[in-house]
C-alpha cells in the first residue's frame, strides 16, 4: 500500500524548501490535503507490473562470473558468461560480442565501473542488448570501463585500468576501455560502447580498431545508464568496417536510404569530396599524429577523393560548450534519480532504485573523478542558475548549424580522432595532459555521425583517422570508411 495519503504538512514544507518554494501554513495544509485526496491512484500505480519480463526466452550457457585469474591479461571484463536466444537470428549470426557495463543484461550485476552499482543487478535487458540477442549474436560478457563513463584513460574504473593489447605498458582509452581491448584482443568479434565526449572513438584509437559512433538517438537507450543524456550515444567497435556495420544492422534504426549498413559497403571514391577543418588538427595534436592522419589524407586523393580545407570557426568554442552542458546533465541525472524526466519511452524500475541507493553513496564507493564532477555540475545548476548549460546549449547550436553547412559543400570530414597516441599508464594528468577528446567532443556536441579507424603507426602506437558525416549520413560515413580501409 502507498504511504503518498501519508504525507503531512511538514513534509509539504520541507519539500517546498527544497523547490525554494514558499508556502503558508495554510496552503501547506491544502497541499496535503489534496496529495491524501489523489493517494488512491498512486496505490493503484504500485500494484502494477513494474517492467517488461524481456529475456524469459534467453539462455545463459554459462552462469556470469568474475573471469579467472589469468584469463583476463589487459582487466577488459568485469562479467564473462555466454548468452544466447535460441531463437535469435541476423545480422550478427556466429558472432561473439561484449557488452559495456552501463547497458542493462536481465541478470547480470551492472556496476558501470563504480563501487557505487555493486549489487546492482538489471531487471530487464537493454533495447541494444535485446536487438543484439535478436540478430543472433552470443554476448559473451560485460567489459570494464571508466567509473559511470566519466573518463578518457580506462583508469578511473574502481576494479583496475585496462591495459592495451597492442603495449600493455599503454592504457586502452576510455571511457569504454574494455569493449575496445576485447575486440583488439580477439577475445569478441563486436563489442559495444558508448560515447559522450569520445568514448567509443578514443579507444578504438588506441587500440588500433575501428569504433563507430552513431547520429544521435538513431541507436535507442533504454536501460542504459546516462552520463549526459543529450549526448550520450551507443555504438559498435570491431576489427574492421563490415563487422563494424553488422552491428549498426543488430542495434540501430534502419538507415533512411538503404536496406542495411552493411549492405554493399563502399563508395566511388571519386564521388568523394572530404573537408579538412585545420582547427581539428592545431594546438593539441602532436607532429607525429598530424603527419600520419595527413598521410592518410593523401592517400584518399590518390584514390580519387577530392580535398579541400573547410573552416568552421564555431569550432573554437566547442570546448566549452562541452564542459557547460556535460557536467550539469551528468549532476542532474544523478539529482533525479536517472528517472529520465522530460523524456518519452519505457524506464527499467531497477535502475531507477539503483540510482536511488547511489546517491547515498560515500566518497569510499565513488571516485574523485566522479564526485568532482558532481560537485562542479551541481554548483553550474544550483550556484549558478544553469545559466553556463544555456549559454552552452546555444553555442551548440550554433555549431550544429555550422557543421550542416559545411556538409553542403563536402561529404565528410577528416581529422585525427585522437590528438595522440595511447598515454602510458599513469601518464594522464587532468588539466595538465593535452584534452584526449579534443577531436571526438564535437560530434557528440552536434549528434553527427564520426568513425575512428586505423591509419597507421608511430612508434609503433596506433593512429586513428576520424570521418564524420551529416545527421543520419552513417551509411555513407561506413562507407567511406569501408573503401579507404581497402584502398589502404
Amino acid at each position: 500500500m502507498s504511504r503518498v495519503g501519508e504525507t503531512t504538512e511538514r513534509d509539504v514544507l520541507t519539500v517546498a524548501a527544497r523547490l525554494d518554494l514558499e508556502l503558508t501554513d495554510e496552503e501547506a495544509v491544502a497541499a496535503a490535503d489534496r496529495i491524501e485526496a489523489l493517494s488512491g491512484l498512486y496505490d493503484d500505480l504500485e500494484a502494477t507490473p513494474a517492467g517488461a519480463t524481456a529475456g524469459d526466452r534467453d539462455v545463459f550457457e554459462t552462469t556470469p562470473h568474475r573471469p579467472a585469474e589469468g584469463d583476463d591479461p589487459h582487466n577488459a571484463w568485469l562479467w564473462r558468461f555466454d548468452l544466447v536466444r535460441p531463437d535469435g537470428s541476423g545480422a550478427l549470426d556466429g558472432l561473439d560480442v561484449a557488452v559495456k557495463n552501463n547497458m542493462g543484461i536481465r541478470g547480470v550485476e551492472l556496476t558501470c565501473g563504480s563501487r557505487a552499482f555493486e549489487g546492482v543487478v538489471a531487471g530487464a535487458h537493454s533495447a541494444v542488448v535485446e536487438r543484439l540477442l535478436d540478430s543472433g549474436a552470443q554476448i559473451v560478457g560485460a567489459t570494464n570501463m571508466d567509473e559511470l563513463a566519466f573518463g578518457p584513460t580506462s583508469e578511473t574504473s574502481a576494479f583496475g585500468p585496462t591495459t592495451n593489447p597492442v603495449a600493455t605498458d599503454h592504457v586502452a582509452g576510455g571511457s569504454s576501455s574494455g569493449s575496445a581491448a576485447a575486440v583488439a584482443a580477439g577475445d569478441v568479434d563486436l563489442a559495444l560502447g558508448s560515447d559522450t565526449g569520445g568514448s567509443i572513438r578514443i579507444p578504438a584509437s588506441y587500440c588500433g580498431i575501428v569504433g563507430h559512433k552513431p547520429t544521435y538517438d538513431v541507436v535507442p537507450r533504454r536501460g542504459f545508464v546516462a552520463m549526459a543524456y543529450s549526448m550520450d550515444h551507443i555504438g559498435p567497435l570491431a576489427r574492421d568496417v563490415e563487422t563494424a556495420a553488422r552491428g549498426m544492422d543488430a542495434i540501430a534504426d534502419a538507415p533512411p536510404d538503404a536496406d542495411a549498413y552493411a549492405a554493399d559497403l563502399g563508395v566511388d571514391a571519386d564521388d568523394l569530396t572530404v573537408g579538412v577543418p585545420e582547427r581539428l588538427f592545431e594546438k593539441h595534436v602532436s607532429a607525429d599524429v598530424d603527419r600520419t592522419v595527413r598521410d592518410a589524407i593523401d592517400r584518399l586523393d590518390d584514390l580519387g577523393a577530392t580535398v579541400q580545407e573547410v573552416q568552421i570557426p564555431e569550432l573554437d568554442r566547442s570546448r566549452e560548450a562541452w564542459w557547460g552542458i556535460a557536467p550539469v546533465e551528468f549532476a542532474a541525472t544523478y539529482a533525479t534519480n536517472g528517472l529520465g524526466l522530460w523524456r518519452r519511452g519505457r524506464v527499467d524500475p531497477s535502475l531507477a532504485a539503483a540510482a536511488r541507493r547511489v546517491r547515498g553513496a560515500t566518497s569510499r564507493e565513488l571516485g574523485a573523478n566522479v564526485t568532482q564532477m558532481l560537485a562542479l555540475g551541481g554548483a553550474l545548476l544550483e550556484t549558478h542558475g544553469g545559466s553556463h548549460y544555456v549559454r552552452a546549449r546555444n553555442l551548440r547550436a550554433e555549431l550544429a548549424e555550422s557543421f550542416e553547412r559545411t556538409f553542403e559543400e563536402v561529404d565528410l570530414l577528416a581529422s585525427p580522432s585522437t590528438p595522440m597516441t595511447a598515454l602510458e599508464l599513469d601518464e594522464f594528468e587532468r588539466g595538465v595532459t593535452p584534452p584526449i577528446n579534443w577531436d571526438t567532443h564535437p560530434a557528440d556536441l552536434t549528434g553527427h555521425p564520426a568513425i575512428s579507424l586505423p591509419c597507421g603507426e608511430t612508434d609503433g602506437l596506433p593512429v586513428g583517422l576520424q570521418f564524420i558525416g551529416p545527421r543520419h549520413g552513417d551509411k555513407a560515413v561506413l562507407d567511406a570508411a569501408h573503401t579507404f580501409e581497402q584502398g589502404a
